[in-house]
C-alpha cells in the first residue's frame, strides 16, 4: 500500500453533546450531513482519477470557535490512497472516538500498578511512543511545553512497550515530563491494536476518548517557540476543560 498522507486525523463528533458542530472549509461551513457528502465527494473525485483505486478524506481541526449552541470547527482534509486495498480509518485507536478507554493496568516507573479509574478525576493526556521513535522524540519539548501551562489542570501519561530499565536510561539524557507507564507492548498491540507512533488521545474525564491526534504538528515549527504547534491541542484541551 502507498499513502499519500502519511497522517490520518480525526476529530470528535460531538454532536452527542448540547452543541451542534460545523465545519469550515474553504470559505464554507457546512453541518454534519453536509460535510459528510462533501468528504465522500473528494474521496469518489480521487478515486476516479490517477493512478490510485481507493481514496479515503479524513480531516483534521486547525482551529475551534465554542459557542453556547454551537462549535465551529475550521478544519483542513487530507487524504490516503491505495491501488491494493480500501482503507479503512476506524481501525486502531481511531475506532474508540467517543468510546470508553480500553481499561489497562499498567506499571509505573515507581512499580505501582496504575489503571484508568486512577485518571478519571480529570482530563488526561496519553502519549503513545517508544524510546527509539524518532518522531516521539522530536515532539518531546513541545509535550513538555504543554505540561508545564497545564500543570496539575490535566493528567499527562505516557504509556510505551519499553522496559523500565529503557525509560528509565532514556530520562537520564531527554526530559521527559510526563508520568511514564511502560511494558504495555500487550495492552498496546491487543487492545488499542494501535497502528503508529507517536499518537496522542484526549479522555475526558468519565473516561471516553474525545480526540486522537497522530502527534503534535511539527511542520515549520521550532521547540523554542512552541506556541504553534500545540495551537490545536490546546484548543482541544480548553474545550474539554470548560465542558459542564
Amino acid at each position: 500500500m502507498r499513502n499519500l498522507g502519511l497522517f490520518i486525523f480525526l476529530s470528535l463528533n460531538t454532536s452527542l453533546y448540547s452543541q451542534d458542530t460545523y465545519y469550515h472549509f474553504q470559505d464554507e461551513v457546512f453541518d454534519e450531513i453536509r460535510f459528510r457528502e462533501k468528504l465522500e465527494t473528494i474521496e469518489r473525485l480521487y478515486s476516479e482519477q490517477g493512478d490510485y483505486k481507493y481514496t479515503t478524506a479524513n480531516y483534521k481541526v486547525l482551529s475551534m470557535r465554542v459557542r453556547k449552541d454551537s462549535i465551529i470547527q475550521n478544519v483542513d482534509i487530507f487524504l490516503s490512497q491505495s491501488n491494493s486495498s480500501p482503507i479503512d480509518i476506524n481501525t486502531g485507536v481511531q475506532r474508540f472516538l467517543n468510546k470508553p478507554l480500553p481499561n489497562f493496568e499498567l506499571q509505573d516507573l515507581s512499580n505501582h500498578i496504575k489503571t484508568n479509574y486512577n485518571y478519571r478525576d480529570k482530563i488526561t493526556l496519553i502519549n503513545l511512543w517508544f524510546t527509539s521513535c524518532a518522531p516521539c522524540i522530536t515532539e518531546i519539548p513541545y509535550l513538555n511545553y504543554l505540561k508545564d501551562i497545564y500543570k496539575d489542570q490535566v493528567h499527562f501519561i505516557a504509556i510505551t512497550f519499553d522496559t523500565k530499565d529503557k525509560v528509565t536510561q532514556f530520562l537520564t539524557r531527554k526530559s521527559f515530563d510526563f508520568e511514564h507507564l511502560v511494558d504495555g507492548a500487550k495492552y498496546l498491540s491487543e487492545d488499542l491494536a494501535n497502528n503508529a507512533f507517536p499518537k496522542l488521545i484526549l479522555v475526558d474525564k468519565k473516561g471516553i476518548v474525545r480526540f486522537i491526534e497522530n502527534g503534535v504538528m511539527l511542520s515549520n515549527n521550532n521547540p523554542s517557540f512552541p506556541e504553534n504547534a500545540v495551537n490545536s491541542l490546546k484548543q482541544q484541551l480548553d474545550f474539554l476543560l470548560n465542558e459542564k
